[in-house]
């Protein structure tokens, strides 16, 4: 008995592995595809709301805000440091020899001298 749920769980997870399970996911604005760090911001914030309202109305203390709160700060600290880590171009490939200086402009009508 126990052998045969065991066999089931394991082709369950085989079957979940090669075909992957979809998951509705925030799209990051930069990069146009969906976020896991940028959904469990959405989700950590969602839930601050809740636990705020929660607070204030005295009827619903179903979400604790302290840690609601901890679960938004560590969302938003995984999300911004993986954009400081990757880059706001992370899909943009540059092509070798290509120069990644920047020239600061004053006017940004302007073209900068040469």
């Amino acid at each position: 008995m126990l052998q045969e749920l065991l066999k089931k769980f394991k082709k369950l997870v085989l079957l979940c592995n090669s075909y992957g399970i979809p998951l509705p996911l925030v799209r990051d604005p930069k990069l146009g595809t969906g976020s896991v760090s940028l959904t469990l911001v959405f989700i950590s914030s969602i839930m601050v709301i809740l636990g705020l309202v929660g607070k204030w109305s005295g009827r619903l203390g179903v979400i604790d805000i302290n840690n609601a709160l901890e679960f938004f700060y560590a969302s938003s600290f995984l999300y911004f440091g993986r954009n400081w880590r990757t880059g706001a171009s992370s899909t943009e490939s540059k092509e070798e020899g290509e120069s990644s200086k920047v020239e600061k402009v004053d006017n940004p009508d302007e073209t900068p001298p040469k």
